[in-house]
């Protein structure tokens, strides 16, 4: 692997964590492009996204983004990914299907997932960082965070063949296991082992579809083998998510469901449960640039953390995806066009979203100040 100069320069130690969203992941791409336009214009440079990170990770649609940074892609090449060629795989929706089938087609999101990563294995020279990619194993219960760290237990091979090496993983299947969204895309079955099979579901059914705390544990853990160093000078965590809003659902509603639509409705809840259990985790543990509002008993942690020594400089991009924020920043979206904007399978979203993400950026955000 070719170390990324965020890894073996002067420069803070930098990790990218990216959330999951389905196709609102064109929010991430559209952060992304303003802060690499940010970071050259401010030192006069040329640098990719790839050589500024050491180590980049996501979740879901994350995963997708952060693999093809990893790999040197260009952001132009992520954009037309979403803004082209999702409705090929979010496409017909078979509702014939509803709970008896999944409402899309993985074949055809996995070959278009291979037309961007091609066939690397996560081992592969090619990445320019070290990568993470989040999912979940359903049999097990337990998310597994495979990364490309070659120092990281289960990267090699057991000597005792119990056990397949992360570097011998194909990337593309693991990004399908990644976004397994259920009653969107079928659960993806990898082989783990010489006798041994595992089924995958979306990374955002773990605690971390915001990876952030998960890439700080990769990068700081004995375990892992990068013992990267802590303070607000010399750890810096971006972490971007794909819009955010809370999941509520009307009283007369939540009242009348069946016990089916209960349990769907609660799980989509959890997701947004644990964004801001990620967040409130580490604005407590770190400086942030830009604070978030948790909730109304405390604030935005701006001067109340856990250590006295903040550990590293923290940074969440996020689009605000509820009628009142949205107004507040001064951009005029109609209450439905709010509504749609929540979905992540809906491929109509993904131009106007980029538009509106790329505004509230330009209008918002000082990027030029933030990025350390």
């Amino acid at each position: 692997m070719v170390a990324g100069s965020g890894l073996e320069s002067e420069r803070p130690r930098r990790i990218l964590a990216l959330s999951g969203g389905g196709v609102r992941g064109i929010v991430e791409v559209a952060f992304l492009e303003a802060i690499e336009a940010a970071y050259r214009e401010r030192n006069k440079s040329n640098e990719d996204l790839s050589d500024l990170f050491g180590i980049m990770g996501g979740t879901s649609t994350g995963a997708l983004i952060a693999t093809a940074l990893s790999l040197g892609l260009p952001l132009s090449d992520i954009k037309d990914f979403y803004l082209d060629r999702a409705r090929r795989f979010f496409g017909k929706r078979r509702w014939w299907a509803i709970g008896q089938a999944a409402a899309f087609d993985g074949a055809a999101l996995e070959r278009e997932l291979r037309e961007v990563v091609g066939d690397v294995t996560l081992g592969d020279a090619s990445f320019k960082t070290h990568l993470a990619i989040v999912t979940k194993r359903l049999d097990t219960g337990s998310p597994w965070i495979l990364n490309n760290i070659p120092s990281a237990p289960y990267f090699h091979h057991c000597p005792q063949g119990s056990f397949i090496g992360n570097k011998e993983y194909s990337v593309a299947r693991l990004l399908r296991a990644a976004t397994a969204a259920p009653m969107y895309f079928d659960q993806q079955v990898l082989e783990v082992g010489p006798e041994e099979t595992a089924v995958f579901v979306d990374g955002g059914l773990s605690p971390y579809n915001d990876p952030s705390f998960a890439l700080l544990q990769l990068a700081r853990l004995k375990a892992f083998g990068l013992n990267w160093p802590t303070g607000v000078e010399r750890l810096f965590i971006l972490s971007i998510g794909a819009g955010r809003f809370r999941e509520r659902v009307a009283a007369r509603i939540a009242t009348r469901a069946n016990p089916l639509r209960l349990a769907y409705l609660s799980m989509r809840g959890m997701v947004g449960d644990g964004e801001i259990h990620t967040l409130s985790m580490m604005q407590m543990l770190g400086h942030s640039l830009l604070p978030h509002e948790i909730n109304s008993e405390i604030g935005a942690l701006a001067d109340d953390q856990l250590t006295d020594d903040p550990l590293f400089s923290y940074l969440r991009l996020d689009l605000p995806l509820e009628a009142e924020a949205l107004a507040a920043a001064g951009l005029d979206v109609s209450a439905r066009d709010v509504r749609r904007f929540h979905r992540f399978d809906d491929p109509e979203i993904i131009k106007p979203l980029y538009e509106l993400t790329k505004e509230y950026a330009k209008s918002r955000i000082d990027l030029s100040s933030l990025i350390r």
